[in-house]
């Protein structure tokens, strides 16, 4: 490669000595896709940049064509030129096939000398054809040279229901369509795109009885599917249903270490009252026993607003169940980035956005 590209520079200095030739700056070629693509399949188009000139002020990228009718998506919004050596640079542009015939467009990249000279190189427009994945019964409509569940637990929602959280990492993955055919409500909360790595937050509404789960993803670079398997356990959340925090705030318990050690302590101080004769310690242990009473039946409400959309789920795509109608008080049952989840007055169990409440 350095001998072609030293080879490339000497013929570029050859011919500027000719009279009226103006020797080219930077050369742009493209890497275009050699496996099978899909449709819903994240793609990383790279681009090679040779550049005659050491020193220049900057280069301009310009991404031609419209994302809608070309049959791809464009998910990098601002991509840049990443130094290889002094005279290569490269740049890969992300998109998502939605089309069985998709065109990327062609890139334009123009760079400014430090004498204000300029070029231009221009790589083509690349055009692919893409299969549609056959979908089975257990293909979860992820796309992805790898997808991994980083953590995952289930919790009581309601008596009749359990919630399935799973943190998702995919690469070049389309894991906003993650989806399991045994949730009675799912969605994709908030995604972490960072190219080619995709991190996201599943939520999904599951009988409370399902004690695993298994789902497959395709990998495109096999051109098959890829099984993932996940167990439940089940007994922790069965033993604290009769006094779940989750399900309904007048049952729920409080941290048994602080009620041991306020009970140990306003013991202590009764026996150091009787035996010392100052009712001060008695004073002291009644104040005990008045901490642990109020941790037992203390209850955090909020205020939320009229016109407030009551999600089952902590996601905007969720379905919503209830609007307010006029400001109503709510417990707090879990804080969750901008939701909290909430008991209404009628023992009903939601999520409101923390901007909806007062």
């Amino acid at each position: 490669m350095r001998l072609a590209l030293a080879a490339l520079l000497f013929a570029i200095a050859l011919f500027a000595d000719n009279e009226g030739y103006q020797p080219k700056i930077i050369y742009v070629t493209a890497e275009a896709p050699s496996a099978s693509l899909y449709v819903g399949q994240v793609v990383g188009i790279v681009y090679n940049a040779v550049i005659t000139e050491r020193y220049f002020e900057r280069i301009e990228t310009r991404i031609g064509g419209d994302d809608n009718g070309t049959g791809i998506k464009r998910l990098s919004a601002n991509p840049s030129w990443l130094r290889v050596d002094e005279n290569r640079r490269r740049m890969t542009i992300y998109y998502q096939i939605v089309a069985p015939r998709a065109v990327f467009p062609k890139v334009e990249t123009e760079i400014t000398l430090l004498n204000g000279d300029k070029d231009i190189a221009i790589a083509a427009p690349i055009r692919i054809g893409a299969s549609r994945v056959n979908a089975n019964p257990q293909f979860c409509g992820v796309i992805a040279s790898d997808l991994k569940v980083i953590s995952y637990k289930v919790e009581r929602y309601s008596d009749a229901q359990n919630i399935l959280a799973m943190e998702l990492q995919g690469e070049t993955s389309n894991l906003d369509k993650f989806s399991l055919s045994i949730a009675q409500e799912q969605g994709v909360d908030s995604s972490d795109n960072k190219l080619p790595t995709t991190k996201a937050y599943y939520y999904a509404i599951i009988p409370p009885t399902l004690n695993e789960i298994a789902f497959n993803y395709f990998n495109p670079a096999s051109g098959d599917f890829k099984r993932i398997e996940l167990a439940f356990d089940l007994s922790g959340i069965e033993r604290k249903s009769d006094a779940n925090l989750e399900i309904n705030p007048n049952k729920r318990s409080f941290p048994w270490l602080n009620t041991l050690a306020l009970s140990f302590l306003s013991i202590v101080l009764i026996g150091v009252s009787i035996k010392t004769r100052k009712i001060a310690f008695l004073g002291a242990a009644a104040i005990a026993v008045a901490v642990i009473l109020w941790l037992a039946l203390r209850q955090e409400e909020i205020a939320i607003k009229t016109g407030a959309p009551i999600r089952l789920l902590p996601i905007a795509t969720s379905t919503i169940f209830y609007i307010t109608d006029h400001p109503i008080q709510a417990t707090i049952l879990k804080d969750k980035k901008e939701y909290i989840k909430i008991l209404l007055p009628d023992e009903k169990i939601g999520w409101v956005k923390k901007e909806e409440t007062q």
